[in-house]
């Protein structure tokens, strides 16, 4: 396994990449990057209350099956992969940010790819919606409970919206 590493910055975040190049593409990964910005800017201000001198922290790391499993088996008890797993930093992100580290992000490539062609969408798209679902786990977002499910994905539906991208919980007919 080779990894690089990378820092993508802006005036409200820093974002550290650790990447699984046997596995990630670069175009996907450029791609990706190309997006935070706009990802980021497109959150509800009642979900990520940015104000000129806030930066958030987050750490992302773009892996694969492998790793994921590891990971889901040692810390939720669950012995197989996954496509995101989310790991909120114990700092309070109730209050306002300063600098403050959100978590930790793990991609898994694998189940991405698998995904996305199942469901018949791209991969930079299943990768956005990801992306923002982990955030909001990062924010202190759940669905553990049907009320929770539904706030979480009308945020996440409203972002991708405003992303261009269509609601990933919607059942397509293809007859």
């Amino acid at each position: 396994m080779v990894n690089s590493y990378k820092i993508w910055n802006d005036s409200f975040y820093t974002i550290e990449a650790n990447i699984d190049t046997d596995l990630w593409c670069q175009d996907l990964v450029n791609s990706f990057e190309k997006k935070i910005y706009k990802i980021l800017k497109e959150f509800p201000d009642e979900v990520i209350n940015i104000t000129p001198e806030d930066k958030i922290l987050i750490s992302i790391m773009f892996s694969g099956d492998k790793k994921v499993m590891e990971l889901n088996s040692q810390f939720r008890k669950i012995n197989k992969p996954t496509n995101v797993l989310s790991f909120p930093s114990s700092t309070d992100t109730s209050t306002n940010f300063k600098n403050v580290f959100l978590g930790d992000i793990i991609f898994s490539l694998e189940t991405i790819i698998s995904e996305a062609k199942a469901n018949n969408k791209s991969t930079i798209d299943h990768l956005t919606h990801l992306f923002i679902h982990g955030l909001l786990h990062l924010l202190g977002y759940d669905h553990k409970t049907e009320d929770e499910a539904r706030m979480m994905e009308d945020l996440e539906i409203c972002i991708l919206n405003k992303l261009s991208i269509s609601n990933p919980y919607e059942i397509k007919n293809e007859n």
